[in-house]
């Protein structure tokens, strides 16, 4: 319902702030290690969360796009309710409790002060899988960038040499140059094209 929310800190407590949206007051949950960074009167944009119940309904808050992702993924573990995964947040970053969860590092999600053993069990067993599979996705995302720098590099280094882009993409049709440097493409490229004078 509520994406996030921007405007001015108007007090802070012990786990939540007040923040002044156009004159209205929002009571705000966020994770303690945010909250330290945080001043009063300071202008801030908080992604939020809304949990609504029967006979409340309450918002928690996160600086952080991704620390809000995390505690998505936390709240549907089971017995793990929006204050538990907040306080989980409040110690651990959320690329630090990835990597426990891929590694099933029970020690480090232990070490977090309300995660018991059996809990940090089930959060391995139920987020592992989700996890993984998203920095796979996110290294195969980094990988295609770099390989398109790579050949938008080699096209530019082509064209200075006096080749037109035409000329150079016809040449590169046939080519496997996927796993190629910058060097390697433009050497395929040129034999390529000196075959075809």
């Amino acid at each position: 319902m509520y994406s996030f929310f921007k405007g001015r800190v108007d007090d802070i407590f012990d786990s939540k702030i007040s923040l002044d949206v156009n004159n209205v007051g929002y009571e705000i949950n966020m994770p303690v290690n945010e909250l330290e960074n945080i001043t009063l009167n300071q202008e801030i944009k908080v992604y939020t969360y809304l949990q609504v119940k029967e006979d409340d309904m309450k918002l928690f808050g996160f600086i952080d796009k991704k620390s809000l992702e995390f505690f998505k993924k936390l709240i549907l573990v089971n017995g793990v309710g929006p204050k538990v995964a907040l306080g989980i947040i409040g110690n651990i970053n959320a690329q630090d409790m990835c990597v426990a969860i891929a590694k099933e590092n029970v020690a480090v999600l232990k070490s977090i002060p309300g995660v018991g053993p059996k809990m940090a069990q089930k959060i391995i067993f139920e987020l592992k899988d989700k996890i993984v599979k998203e920095q796979l996705a996110n290294i195969d995302e980094e990988v295609v960038q770099n390989k398109n720098e790579i050949l938008d590099d080699a096209i530019t280094a082509l064209q200075v040499l006096g080749y037109n882009v035409k000329q150079i993409k016809e040449a590169l049709q046939d080519l496997d140059v996927k796993n190629d440097d910058v060097e390697t493409i433009i050497k395929k490229v040129l034999n390529k094209m000196q075959r075809n004078i």
